[in-house]
């Protein structure tokens, strides 16, 4: 490889865009021997860490110069990234990317034309920004009839509920989030579970050759959760973490994003702060777990010159990166039937025959009762439950019903169990 010079371009100079292109105007020539031709921006005059004259605000100069070989797109959203990406691998350039919304738009599509072309198309940092967990997916593990993948694959939600774990409240842990720049000023996507969806839809495409649209992916963010939830789950041994959850069984595939409750001696109650993991299990594999920093510009930056390496290798080849697709041979399942175990708190009247009418409208709904708790006296008692696995339209009948009972004042809180 060291004998040959690679030519590339980079699209957008923002805080990873800058990153990424000081690493490569660092990167040692005895790894790799490469020529940066072009930067795209928005704004040419503007003094920034590399040779103004690498600077263009016209894409055509880049897509037409048959020198470059490989462009990395680090624009961020999804126009015009997308049809850039697309006409780049339609005329013959290799493409890196770190963009989860384009990836899980269009990446079967764009894996595609990538295969068509004969060209390479890596989006390692798509997912878990420095977490190496899509290539192996893609090469090591492409054999293996995976079962489950389960993830905590937003830092900025994780950060939020480990510090509401160590006794913030939620309002105070997403200002702290902000302050240290793991939230964006409007924080929607990461809190709501957005950011999460997105790149379970590119899991799903890798791991099960599915390419479900967001509204196929049941999302429920975190802002419901209180530290009453947290104190509730460390009496149970258990915390709280906001998960992707992708299981593809007898019963057929499906994929979700919400919080839950996880035994405290599981792996992903582990991963702290605004760290990532992200949790593989197959028949043969049983389980692997990769974890690490999951966002920021360092981190995406390393995944992204990893990428980079992988790709001038196989241009060596004149190859795609691309084994096919897994091919998806069963129907997906709603949410409404997969099987679930449920924690919920409810704000009681202490009567006789309460607990009694809760199990029957429970019992009407084939869901059973694992554990009961109750806390207090009068007309503010606290009844904690843990159900057993149920189908979830089962558990949200028996809820609604449970709600409208005269001795029951308001269902404080429904998370999931992590099974």
């Amino acid at each position: 490889m060291q004998n040959n010079t690679y030519t590339l371009a980079v699209l957008g100079a923002g805080n990873i865009g800058s990153t990424v292109i000081d690493r490569l105007l660092n990167l040692d020539s005895a790894l790799l021997d490469i020529e940066l031709k072009k930067v795209l921006v928005a704004d040419t005059e503007k003094v920034r860490n590399f040779d103004g004259a690498l600077a263009t605000d016209n894409f055509e100069e880049i897509l037409n110069d048959d020198s470059i070989q490989l462009v990395i797109e680090v624009l961020g959203g999804l126009n015009p990234g997308k049809e850039y990406i697309r006409s780049l691998l339609e005329n013959g350039k290799s493409v890196i990317t770190a963009n989860k919304d384009i990836i899980a738009d269009c990446g079967e599509e764009l894996i595609t034309i990538a295969q068509k072309n004969n060209v390479c198309l890596y989006f390692e940092a798509a997912v878990a920004a420095g977490i190496p967990v899509l290539k192996p997916l893609i090469e090591s593990l492409r054999g293996e009839e995976l079962t489950r993948v389960a993830g905590i694959i937003n830092g900025t939600s994780n950060y939020i509920l480990t510090s509401m774990e160590e006794g913030s409240t939620y309002e105070d842990a997403l200002e702290n989030a902000k302050a240290l720049g793991y939230a964006e000023p409007d924080p929607t996507n990461d809190v709501e579970g957005i950011d999460a969806k997105y790149k379970a839809m590119i899991l799903s495409l890798l791991c099960f050759g599915v390419s479900p649209k967001p509204d196929e992916v049941y999302t429920e963010g975190i802002a419901k959760i209180t530290k009453e939830d947290f104190d509730w789950a460390k009496r149970l041994s258990k915390t709280i973490k906001l998960v992707a959850q992708l299981d593809n069984g007898t019963n057929g595939f499906n994929s979700r994003v919400y919080p839950v409750l996880v035994d405290a001696k599981h792996p992903l109650a582990s991963i702290r702060g605004a760290l990532n993991a992200v949790l593989i299990e197959g028949k043969n594999i049983n389980q692997l777990v990769f974890s690490g920093p999951g966002a920021g510009p360092a981190p995406t930056a390393s995944a992204i010159i990893g990428d980079v390496l992988s790709a001038c290798h196989q241009l060596e080849s004149n190859r795609t990166n691309w084994y096919p697709l897994r091919s998806f041979e069963q129907g997906s399942k709603s949410i409404e039937s997969v099987e679930s175990s449920w924690f919920i708190r409810l704000s009681v009247k202490d009567e006789p025959g309460v607990l009694a009418s809760i199990a029957g409208l429970f019992g009407e709904q084939n869901v059973s009762i694992e554990s009961v708790i109750q806390e207090g006296r009068g007309d503010n008692a606290e009844l904690v439950l843990v159900t057993h696995e149920a189908k979830e339209e089962n558990l949200t009948t028996a809820i609604e019903n449970i709600a409208n009972l005269d001795a029951v004042s308001s269902v404080t809180s429904t998370i999931r169990v992590y099974l």
